[in-house]
């Protein structure tokens, strides 16, 4: 944190490089367009350099503003497509099926929303592997090579993280499993 704090470039790029891949794929479940999640992904991390970096006292409360300005990107960019395809369309009724599409992917973005709020509430050390494993795609090997563990503390930690998600959401477990992550 001190390092970013001093604005070293070396620890915001550690931060990019980690953070990079899971928030675009966060960002690709709720528009849909890999180039476009890329690019707002990019903005949010050159907001975030611009920022009085003091305001984030450590890594949870840096990890909630990526994720929330990455969310509210992405909302924002839907907000801004449905605009410019309702002024495209104006002699043309809006269709249903435009509105459906429009309401499942802000639907979507509040199911990932309450994932993540879901993951941020284990364990620190469960939390960490759940990400490792789940959004950056290590494998189980090297998870426990990085942060000095057995393989079967990391199998058991995901298994652990699996277990509180599926209580904490419920039905919403059952639909993430299906649309985001294999778990």
């Amino acid at each position: 944190m001190r390092r970013l704090q001093q604005r070293e470039k070396e620890a915001f790029q550690e931060l990019f490089y980690s953070w990079h891949r899971p928030l675009c794929f966060f960002a690709s479940r709720i528009i849909k367009d890999q180039d476009v999640a890329e690019d707002l992904v990019q903005d949010v991390f050159v907001a975030f350099w611009k920022y009085d970096l003091s305001a984030f006292p450590n890594e949870k409360t840096i990890r909630t503003f990526l994720y929330t300005s990455v969310r509210n990107g992405c909302l924002n960019y839907l907000r801004d497509l449905e605009i410019r395809a309702r002024n495209d369309r104006k002699a043309v009724p809006e269709s249903e099926e435009d509105q459906d599409c429009f309401l499942l992917r802000q639907m979507e973005s509040e199911v990932v929303t309450e994932l993540f709020e879901a993951i941020d509430e284990l364990p620190e050390r469960c939390r960490e592997i759940f990400y490792m494993a789940y959004l950056q795609e290590k494998e189980e090997k090297q998870i426990a090579e990085l942060l000095r563990v057995s393989v079967n503390t990391v199998k058991t930690q995901k298994q652990r993280a699996k277990a509180y998600l599926k209580g904490r959401l419920g039905e919403l477990f059952v639909y993430m499993t299906l649309f985001f992550f294999e778990f």
